[in-house]
């Protein structure tokens, strides 16, 4: 997802509102403006209703022409209009607008699958066996197993953690805890995290 922050004054104080979009693949992006230029014309691009009507798109449009340093139009489109009718360069706008990609929502994650294997490798481990033992989460993969997964791949083997991986769900499966999230994105992730 794609996550806006845009810093708003107001009788000099500054708060934050923040939004968060999915993000789309440039192809798909592409695809999508193209449909809005064909039924609404050129014109639908200057228009401020354009971050409302189209959030998805606008936010994706803004966050690729920031990727590639393009100079655009596109922020003074989502800024309130300056009371004075001053001559201000809409670029200098741009920097009250912060976009950030993230690559997880966690609110996506269910009760259900559990969290992903990032999140269990990034809560801290008990420091008592008894603990220890008291806390394991039989509904959750074994931290020894995250820590095997991470030492296959820091060693460019990828075939293992996604034999190991199966190895586990199946046992979870087994009891009762049905894993959704895709072997791919859970073994990435918890690269990102424990190896950047």
């Amino acid at each position: 997802p794609l996550q806006d922050g845009k810093e708003q004054r107001a009788n000099g104080t500054s708060h934050k509102t923040s939004l968060t979009v999915p993000y789309l693949n440039p192809l798909v992006l592409r695809k999508e403006l193209e449909n809005i230029l064909t039924q609404e014309g050129d014109i639908a691009l200057i228009k401020p209703e354009f971050v409302d009507e189209h959030p998805i798109i606008y936010w994706n449009l803004l966050w690729l022409m920031e990727r590639i340093e393009s100079k655009t139009h596109l922020p003074e489109l989502c800024l309130p209009v300056p009371s004075d009718k001053e001559h201000i360069d809409p670029l200098s706008k741009v920097k009250t607008v912060h976009i950030q990609c993230l690559w997880d929502n966690l609110s996506l994650h269910t009760e259900a699958s559990g969290p992903p294997m990032y999140l269990l490798y990034r809560e801290t481990q008990p420091t008592s066996p008894l603990i220890k033992a008291l806390l394991t989460d039989h509904a959750q993969l074994n931290k020894n197993v995250i820590q095997q997964i991470i030492s296959a791949i820091r060693c460019n083997d990828f075939a293992t953690p996604l034999k190991r991986l199966a190895n586990e769900r199946h046992k979870l499966k087994s009891n009762g805890v049905e894993r959704s999230h895709s072997f791919y994105r859970d073994i990435l992730f918890l690269a990102l995290t424990a190896i950047g």
